[in-house]
């Protein structure tokens, strides 16, 4: 009997000592990459817009402690493609401000997170680099929303603000900006032009689609929003706090920052393109398990140049193309994404196309599963101005000389 205890002491000290030791003692260190050297560079370039103390983000990726305990996060969002959260393709390479993580990235990251997740050596002035206040320089006018409260009980909320301006103010706008007062609170905005007498034609209303992180860009040279003489900036501002505030009463007061064009810029059209099936297809009946899709196409009755194009909430969680095929030309590929909700923005063109007269948009619409509430309407805006009598001749994107007539 005494025997017995006294293997069971033994049994029960053994089990004691290894629960109390290091939760990674047995953690193999397999990865090459460090925190340090390899991972925290990353961080800070690609990430650090939002994954930082006091971001809207849910959590700061700015030292080794802060990022460990979320490397299996990491891992799930890198293999899935949601961060970053925007990337798109154009004509087979990247749209201004949409990068995705080139493949040397993702693979020090993913190898990084599986391989022991080593620190290295920390090295002074590795923080993560603080933006300038305003991106496209100082602005023109700025214009102050009133304040907001978001209740202890609540979690998330909308609020819509309307703006007049002043006559100085109310001119051509080659960018509008936004900047948050509480960074870790403001989740995404929306700035259009309301008019009394409404919209007119295809002049394009929305004047900006600001989310963290991404950069704000300024119309070119000769083009601008209209702003009419009784013009109301309609601003609407999606309000979320993180877990860490899950609690608390927070409160915001956010700046609109305007940059002028010139008097006589041409405005910008918005151009539909493509429209959401509604009702998609039942499942199995579409090619390849797509449960519901569309193609539409048309002619452009004039020299067109495209400056940028960006999704509509009817496009959230579809798979869109847009092809250009020029009259007695090739099919090119335009534009290639998937629109996540929450993350609507305006994707800017490297450099802007011209498109003859003639030319055909043919866009494609696919949903890999059905929609719970199909929205009609467009699923995609282009944003595009005429084509001056000097520019007949397509323009070429830079690097891509195979892929444009």
């Amino acid at each position: 009997m005494r025997m017995l205890r006294t293997a069971v002491t033994i049994g029960v000290a053994l089990i004691v000592g290894v629960t109390n030791l290091p939760l990674d003692a047995h953690k193999p260190i397999t990865s090459p990459y460090t925190f340090a050297e390899d991972v925290l560079p990353i961080l800070r370039d690609r990430c650090s817009a939002c994954h930082v103390a006091g971001g809207p983000a849910p959590m700061p990726l700015t030292t080794v402690e802060e990022t460990v305990p979320w490397g299996e996060s990491i891992r799930l969002e890198l293999i899935a493609g949601h961060m970053p959260p925007w990337s798109a393709m154009s004509g087979g390479r990247r749209l201004r401000h949409a990068e995705g993580l080139t493949a040397r990235e993702l693979n020090v990251l993913l190898t990084w997170v599986t391989g022991g997740t080593p620190p290295g050596d920390a090295k002074p002035g590795t923080a993560a680099a603080i933006g300038p206040e305003w991106p496209l320089g100082p602005p023109d006018a700025t214009l102050t929303l009133p304040e907001v409260t978001v209740a202890a009980d609540e979690t998330e909320v909308t609020r819509e603000f309307g703006l007049t301006l002043d006559a100085a103010a109310r001119r051509p706008l080659r960018a509008v900006d936004l900047r948050p007062g509480t960074r870790s609170l403001v989740r995404s905005a929306r700035v259009t032009v309301r008019t009394a007498a409404g919209s007119a034609g295809d002049v394009e209303r929305l004047l900006a689609l600001w989310v963290p992180g991404d950069q704000p860009v300024a119309l070119p040279s000769g083009a601008g929003f209209a702003v009419p003489d009784d013009a109301l900036l309609v601003v609407t501002v999606r309000f979320k706090k993180t877990w860490e505030h899950e609690r608390e009463v927070m409160r915001d007061r956010s700046t609109l920052a305007l940059y002028f064009a010139d008097a006589d810029a041409v405005a910008v059209a918005a151009r539909p393109a493509g429209t959401a099936p509604a009702p998609p297809s039942p499942p199995g009946t579409g090619p390849s398990g797509v449960v519901g899709g569309v193609e539409s196409g048309e002619r452009l009755a004039a020299g067109t140049r495209v400056l940028a194009v960006y999704p509509t909430a009817a496009a959230a969680g579809a798979t869109i193309t847009i092809d250009v095929i020029p009259e007695g030309g090739v099919q090119r590929r335009l534009l290639e994404f998937t629109p996540r909700r929450g993350w609507e923005r305006r994707y800017w063109l490297e450099a802007p196309i011209d498109l003859p007269r003639g030319t055909q948009f043919q866009t494609s619409v696919t949903f890999e599963t059905q929609p719970a509430e199909p929205l009609p309407g467009p699923v995609i805006i282009l944003n595009t101005i005429p084509i001056r009598q000097e520019a007949a001749t397509p323009a070429r994107p830079t690097g891509a000389r195979s892929r444009w007539p």
